[in-house]
């Protein structure tokens, strides 16, 4: 018999799982833990073997029944890497000149959240009995999409705070050193088709600050401060600050570079 859920709606009723999650909950009590973590690893929602995540969730929640650390770790690393593709935001997503994925800022701030309310439920849970994940027996996909719709909110919220304080995060530079830095491109192609200038010119950049050394690779990649294009990632967008502060750690770092090219120039 599966065990049913605890947590109740405010009209009183208990939650309930959906028919066909129960059948399918029934069905898994005859397979051996090998058939049941090979089921769970079948990814192809169209496949007839294909395992639910109300059905995946319910089973781990079963496995402190059973004693069954094996089991869990298994389906949990499973479960783990779909609430992580469900809570990553395809908006958010852009390819590198290199080829490689990566994410904004902002998409990793969602992600984040996700996984880690959802990962604190499971735990809470793990110890006895975590009403919260009752829901996600009921409706997966709907639960996930709730906690993603408050992470945007909170990241949206920290990104429009962030911008207020801009000036708290990254103070602003002189105007010396702006105007210094505006005139100074360490990219100019005549230079950079050196092969000493790019050796020492690298150097240079791996002795910056990590936010300024972010900052001078995106610019190296070709990659524009702001862009309107939604399709097309910025700077801003990538490294989660707005423009001004963007600028200025562009600033920094290029009035750094500066200095140290001319020192070797002088040394040399």
């Amino acid at each position: 018999m599966i065990e049913p859920l605890r947590k109740y709606r405010k009209d009183g009723r208990r939650y309930e799982r959906r028919a066909e999650t129960t059948a399918a909950l029934c069905l898994l009590d005859s397979l051996s833990l090998e058939q049941l973590v090979q089921r769970a690893k079948v990814r192809a929602k169209t496949d007839p073997l294909y395992l639910s995540s109300e059905c995946l969730l319910h089973r781990i929640r079963k496995c402190k029944q059973h004693n069954s650390d094996r089991l869990f770790e298994s389906l949990f690393r499973i479960l783990m890497a779909r609430v992580e593709s469900a809570a990553t935001l395809r908006s958010e997503i852009y390819r590198l000149p290199n080829g490689k994925i990566a994410i904004t800022a902002f998409g990793t701030k969602v992600r984040d959240y996700v996984v880690d309310r959802f990962l604190a439920r499971l735990i809470a849970d793990r110890d006895g009995y975590d009403e919260r994940l009752d829901y996600f027996e009921v409706n997966f996909s709907h639960a996930i999409a709730s906690l993603r719709a408050t992470a945007k909110k909170r990241a949206a919220d920290e990104e429009n705070r962030s911008q207020r304080l801009s000036t708290n995060d990254d103070e602003e530079v002189s105007a010396a050193v702006e105007k210094a830095a505006g005139a100074f491109d360490p990219f100019e192609v005549s230079k950079i088709d050196d092969g000493n200038y790019r050796f020492r010119l690298f150097a240079a950049i791996k002795k910056l600050p990590e936010k300024e050394r972010h900052v001078v690779a995106l610019l190296f990649k070709e990659y524009p401060i702001e862009s309107n294009d939604p399709s097309k990632p910025s700077i801003c967008k990538i490294v989660g600050c707005v423009e001004k502060t963007v600028r200025n750690r562009r600033d920094r770092a290029f009035e750094k570079l500066k200095t140290a090219l001319s020192e070797e120039e002088i040394d040399a």
